[in-house]
Formats: structure tokens, C-alpha cells, sequence
């Protein structure tokens, strides 16, 4: 974990400025698409530029993919995820 991945208890830590970043949208809302896929909204942000708003696009394989790698990171201890 690097100290802009560091966890508050309140938000997350700003990123630094010099880089880009995908962020979920603040409002994030999964939704389908008209072809049936998942639509999910994040927020593109390079230096200090204003947010460019942009789609993930991903088919149902590629969302349970997704789902089984992010369930491996999470640790899972007294219920609680970490």
C-alpha cells in the first residue's frame, strides 16, 4: 500500500497531482447498457485538469472476473472486510 492508497476513516487520501487517476465516480451508479452489459461511471483525473467523466464498459464474464479478483485482495477477519 502506498501512502496515497493509505486508509482515513472518513475519505480517502487526495491523489497527487502530477499523475492520472480512474476513480469510481462520486455518485457511482452501476447500470446496463442497451446491449446488456455493465456500464460503470469513473472519473478520469490528470494533474490538476478538471475531471473528465468516462464509462468502464464490461460484459457479465468480465464483471464476475473482476468480482473474483477484487474478492481476493479484500481480507475478511471477525466479519468485517479490511
Amino acid at each position: 500500500m502506498t501512502t496515497s492508497q493509505a486508509k482515513t476513516d472518513a475519505v480517502a487520501p487526495p491523489l497527487p497531482a502530477e499523475r492520472c487517476h480512474l476513480r469510481l465516480a462520486t455518485s457511482a451508479q452501476v447500470v446496463h447498457t442497451e446491449a446488456g452489459r455493465f456500464a460503470v461511471p469513473l472519473d478520469l483525473r490528470e494533474g490538476t485538469a478538471e475531471r473528465t467523466p468516462l464509462q468502464l464498459i464490461l460484459t457479465a464474464d468480465e464483471a464476475v472476473d473482476l468480482h473474483a479478483q477484487l474478492g481476493t485482495l479484500l481480507v475478511v477477519k471477525d466479519g468485517d472486510a479490511a
